[in-house]
Order: C-alpha cells, then sequence, then structure tokens
C-alpha cells in the first residue's frame, strides 16, 4: 500500500511556476500561428497575464529562497543589454 505522499508548499510552487512556463509557451505558439486579429489580441492578453503570473510566481519562490538564481554583475548586465540591442539594430 502506497503511503500518503503530502506536496510540500514549495513542491506546489515548483509546480505551478513549471505550469506557467508551459502554458505561455502554448499561448505564445497560438499567438503565432493565429491569422484572426481579434482572437490574437485576445491570446495576447491572456499570454500577458500569464506572464504577470508567472513572474508572481517566480517571486515568491525567489523570496523565500526556493529558487536560486546566479547573482549577475553590472557589467555582465551592461554587456547582456548591449548584445541584444545589436541584435535588435541589425534586424531593423
Amino acid at each position: 500500500m502506497a503511503e500518503n505522499q503530502n506536496l510540500s508548499e514549495r513542491d506546489i510552487m515548483q509546480d505551478c511556476l513549471v505550469l506557467e512556463k508551459h502554458l505561455t509557451e502554448t499561448y505564445n505558439a497560438a499567438v503565432n500561428e493565429t491569422a484572426h486579429n481579434l482572437l490574437r489580441s485576445d491570446l495576447i492578453s491572456i499570454l500577458t497575464e500569464e506572464h504577470q503570473l508567472q513572474s508572481s510566481v517566480f517571486g515568491t519562490l525567489d523570496k523565500r529562497g526556493w529558487y536560486l538564481t546566479r547573482p549577475v554583475t553590472r557589467e555582465a548586465l551592461s554587456e547582456a543589454q548591449s548584445y541584444f540591442k545589436s541584435i535588435q539594430s541589425d534586424l531593423q
């Protein structure tokens, strides 16, 4: 007989984060594949809400020390910003 396994709050929050990541990927794909402008607009609204939820879940995990991230230096951040700005200008 299986033991009663209860999920901890951390487990639940981590599952929520994974779910939100998958939802944003799915809604983003739907936006990319939709030709109808009203539907695209609705999907973009939902996608934005899902990104906000994902950010909130991530923030909670981060605040509690349950999602460890690497600290970044100002120099590394500046380099990343410059890199993506150069890609953006190349695409214009």
